[in-house]
């Protein structure tokens, strides 16, 4: 009798790649709290905001669920250097109550070179964390009925190109190992904005005494999926320039050297 592999080579025929992430609730309502629902419209769709308001308000509860099952499903796809297309992955609650994931522009495009037909998420909350695990449905074994969400209210994204996708640093160390605390930077210039990004960052990373200029913050996990979007709003807020998620490529926030580049070169030149 013909029998299956029990382990497939990764990548190959068969082969499933889970995905799970878990997001802490006092994160997402401090979030909440310093931005605001604007905040959120960058990482969800109008339906997803939908689905987790409640008479009174937003559930909070609610919006980590689905930002941990957008990340969960991001992570099955295994792509690198790559920014998590948080409105192409959209995770909706169907008839029956449990969440329903649809890929659309890049995502789709990720999946399908993946051979990826669909992804199955579950979500768990508890009073401090959501957590989701998310498994690819592989194109050779279809599932059985419809696989998107019911509400077709919610047109589709128009297709951009794959690279224009958020890290998935929580699903991989760095081949480096640990972010280098004790990393001599060169003698640089900082630009006032500049130094205020890395004092956000070194907030954030009690650990490090100092940020190199060419330190790559995105391989040495000191950007995670959810930072990205509030990193964003600091770029934009000490840049004084509008930055469309969507159209962020990941070399322009790799470094520190970067950033300046991109978003405080006058600054740059008037320091």
């Amino acid at each position: 009798m013909q029998t299956r592999p029990v382990a497939p080579p990764a990548g190959g025929l068969g082969w499933a790649n889970l995905g799970m992430d878990i997001v802490s609730v006092t994160r997402v309502r401090r979030l909440l709290t310093l931005y605001g629902e604007d905040f959120f419209r960058r990482m969800l769709t109008p339906g997803e905001l939908a689905d987790c308001r409640t008479s009174a308000r937003l559930d909070v509860l609610g919006l980590c669920g689905r930002i941990a099952a957008k990340e969960a499903a991001f992570k099955t796809l295994r792509v690198r250097a790559v920014f998590l297309p948080w409105l192409d992955i959209v995770v909706r609650r169907s008839e029956g109550g449990w969440p329903l994931v649809e890929l659309r522009g890049p995502a789709a495009a990720m999946a399908a070179e993946s051979g990826i037909a669909a992804i199955t998420v579950t979500i768990s909350h508890d009073v401090d964390y959501a957590v989701a695990v998310a498994a690819p449905v592989l194109e050779t074994g279809p599932p059985e009925g419809p696989v998107h969400p019911v509400h077709p209210e919610e047109p589709a994204r128009p297709a951009r190109p794959a690279q224009l996708a958020q890290p998935a640093a929580h699903d991989r160390a760095s081949a480096a190992g640990a972010p280098t605390a004790h990393h001599t930077p060169r003698r640089h210039t900082m630009s006032e904005g500049l130094q205020l990004v890395k004092n956000w960052l070194l907030a954030r990373h009690e650990e490090l005494d100092d940020i190199a200029p060419d330190l790559d913050l995105i391989e040495n996990r000191l950007i995670d999926s959810l930072s990205f979007v509030e990193f964003v709003f600091l770029l934009e807020q000490h840049s004084g320039r509008s930055i469309q998620m969507e159209t962020l490529e990941v070399d322009e926030i790799r470094t520190l050297a970067a950033i300046e580049t991109h978003f405080f070169a006058a600054q740059a030149v008037q320091a």
